[in-house]
C-alpha cells in the first residue's frame, strides 16, 4: 500500500513532496481565502488526465516508430461543471492535436489513442466513471 502526504502551510496553501519526489503546491484564489500560489485541486485532475494519456500516446507512437515525424503534440480539454455544490465536472471533451511532417500516420495515432483510452490510462478510466459526458477527438494540423 502506498502513502501520499499533503501538508498545510497557511490560509489555503498546501504543499506535498510527491511519492515520486517532486514538489506540488496547491492553493486557492484570494476570493476563497488563498494566496493564488498554486494549482487548484480540481483543475489538477484535468492536467493529470492530459499527462496520463499524453504519456501513453508518446510511448505507443515511439514503439510504433512513427514519433520521429511528429512536429507538435498538444492536448486541450473543454469542460463543464455543475453549478451546485459539490461542483463536479459534468462534461469533459479531450482534444488530441497533432502535426506531422508529411502525411500523418492516422491509423497508428488512432490505435494509440484508443489503447490509451480503453486500456492504459488509469486517470481516464477513473474520470469516465464519474463524468457523465466524457468524449475525445483527434485533430490533425
Amino acid at each position: 500500500m502506498g502513502v501520499a502526504r499533503l501538508d498545510y502551510f497557511s490560509k489555503m496553501l498546501f504543499h506535498a513532496k510527491t511519492v515520486s519526489g517532486h514538489d506540488l503546491v496547491i492553493d486557492a484564489d484570494p476570493a476563497s481565502g488563498g494566496m493564488d500560489a498554486g494549482v487548484r485541486p480540481k483543475e489538477l485532475m484535468l492536467y493529470s488526465l492530459m499527462g496520463c494519456t499524453g504519456m501513453d500516446i508518446v510511448s505507443l507512437l515511439r514503439k510504433m516508430k512513427v514519433i520521429e515525424n511528429m512536429e507538435t503534440f498538444r492536448m486541450e480539454i473543454e469542460y463543464e461543471q455543475s453549478q451546485e455544490h459539490p461542483k463536479v465536472y459534468t462534461k469533459i471533451h479531450l482534444k488530441y492535436i497533432l502535426k506531422f511532417n508529411g502525411e500523418p500516420p492516422r491509423e497508428q495515432v488512432e490505435k494509440a489513442v484508443s489503447l490509451s483510452q480503453d486500456k492504459y490510462c488509469g486517470v481516464s478510466a477513473m474520470l469516465k466513471k464519474a463524468v457523465p459526458d466524457f468524449t475525445w477527438e483527434i485533430i490533425y494540423e
